[in-house]
């Protein structure tokens, strides 16, 4: 998203592509994005949430092996409502979040509204499709996937920029104290506010509130619209942008795929839901 002249609030999320609790967070930034519109702007920095998992795992008591992350993930997932596909920690499980936040690095240079739909792409992979986001071939058919200048793209990331502007993102990440992914700055005409977790929307929009006292909701626009522009999108994402129950949001994109107006893709533990071709 790009800021405009009705921009009256930034929303900095510190994050990282591989964190679960940032991608049960997919949801709230979306419905933020319907809520608010132009009268916002999303940003992130990548706050570098493990650089060695074999050393991650040395400090640990609870988790000593790639397989011991998948019963967290599944109970974030059952708290955040986001598909979760735990086969990656048998089929090809990373060894670091770093190269992933450095290719999202490398695509923010060249253009941030794409960088921030690439970000939701690597986040997708790697939770639900079992793709290792590390890898070069994986981050560039995401790269071209949103429109993104592969070239660019990836010279960004062999000549060292790209690195070493994400080094610069660690060193803000320290500077603002952050401890737990995601963490929010939300600054606006009125102040600042930061917040750290897994929050609500409600919680956002408290925040929102106190450092931009006229910014106004909208409704949302017809689930379909909604998809369009979104799409894929996993029940939860609906259920949370139309403040519905993810049951009550299953049966209505289930109607919706019924009368094949939409296309269900059942992926781990969850379903997304795109418009048919």
């Amino acid at each position: 998203m790009t800021a405009t002249s009705d921009t009256q609030v930034t929303v900095t999320q510190f994050t990282d592509p591989m964190c679960t609790w940032c991608w049960g967070s997919e949801p709230i930034i979306r419905h933020l994005h319907v809520a608010y519109g132009n009268q916002l702007q999303v940003t992130y920095v990548m706050g570098g949430l493990i650089e060695d998992f074999e050393e991650f795992y040395d400090a640990r008591n609870d988790i000593s092996e790639p397989d011991d992350v998948a019963p967290h993930w599944l109970e974030a997932s059952d708290i955040h409502g986001m598909p979760v596909d735990v086969d990656i920690f048998d089929v090809d499980p990373a060894l670091s979040t770093y190269p992933a936040s450095i290719a999202f690095v490398a695509a923010r240079q060249q253009n941030e509204a794409l960088a921030n739909r690439y970000l939701r792409r690597l986040r997708e992979a790697y939770a639900t499709q079992v793709r290792n986001i590390n890898n070069r071939e994986e981050q560039v058919k995401l790269a071209r996937r949103v429109g993104l200048d592969i070239g660019e793209f990836t010279t960004a990331l062999d000549n060292g920029r790209a690195r070493s502007e994400f080094q610069n993102d660690l060193l803000r990440t320290r500077a603002a104290g952050v401890r737990a992914f995601p963490t929010y700055h939300i600054d606006g005409p009125a102040g600042d506010r930061q917040i750290s977790a897994f929050r609500s929307f409600d919680d956002l929009v408290d925040a929102l509130s106190a450092v931009a006292p006229s910014l106004e909701q909208s409704s949302p626009p017809s689930i379909e619209r909604f998809i369009t522009e979104y799409g894929p999108v996993a029940t939860q994402e609906v259920a949370e942008v139309y403040q519905v129950s993810r049951d009550k949001a299953h049966q209505t994109l289930q109607a919706l795929g019924d009368e094949g107006i939409l296309r269900r893709e059942s992926r781990g533990n969850g379903v997304f839901w795109d418009r048919s071709q």
